[in-house]
């Protein structure tokens, strides 16, 4: 189910109606230079039929400015089991959905330091302004056939301890994202 759980310009944009109003100011006021790689944290909550895929939780950070190349990294993310993950992630369980959680690899923080070190040159070589952006892809199997109506989601991020999980999407109907692409394919069966 690539792509299905993604925070970036375009998504924020289309679904600012599911992003809680707190999350919004905190993703609008974060600065990606600050954030510990180490708190780092993202999660989903699937019902109880979808399972992510090994391998298959990414982070992808972009940075591009008019007339240069694009730079893109992808991270996968490990899993984190939950009893490490505090009252805030417990808070939002429910019943017929799973929690998982994820966090960066620790092989990958001089990847994301290197990230941000270009990132950090970029702005101040008096050039014009880079964009950034950060995104959060889910590859997701399924352990039954598809179900009819919605197939509700949620996702959280973490940037910081203080401020715990902040809930992204949340119900978000993954049929919506689809746009005329066979869910089937999208969500294969787990193997």
């Amino acid at each position: 189910m690539k792509k299905l759980f993604a925070v970036g310009a375009a998504l924020l944009l289309g679904a600012c109606t599911s992003i809680p109003v707190k999350t919004l100011y905190k993703l609008a006021t974060a600065d990606l230079m600050t954030v510990d790689p180490s708190v780092l944290r993202v999660a989903a909550q699937m019902p109880d039929w979808v399972a992510p895929r090994p391998e298959g939780v990414k982070l992808e950070l972009g940075l591009k400015r008019d007339g240069e190349t694009p730079i893109n990294e992808r991270f996968n993310l490990e899993a984190v089991p939950l009893a490490l993950e505090g009252k805030t992630l417990a808070d939002a369980a429910k019943s017929d959905y799973t929690l998982y959680a994820y966090r960066l690899a620790s092989v990958d923080i001089p990847r994301l330091q290197h990230f941000r070190d270009t990132l950090k040159a970029k702005k101040a070589d008096g050039g014009k302004k880079p964009e950034s952006t950060m995104g959060v892809s889910v590859d997701a199997c399924r352990k039954t056939e598809l179900p009819a109506g919605k197939i509700l989601a949620t996702t959280y991020l973490q940037l910081d301890r203080e401020s715990g999980y902040l809930p992204l999407l949340v119900d978000y109907d993954l049929k919506q994202e689809v746009d005329g692409k066979d869910l089937a394919a999208l969500i294969p069966p787990c193997q």
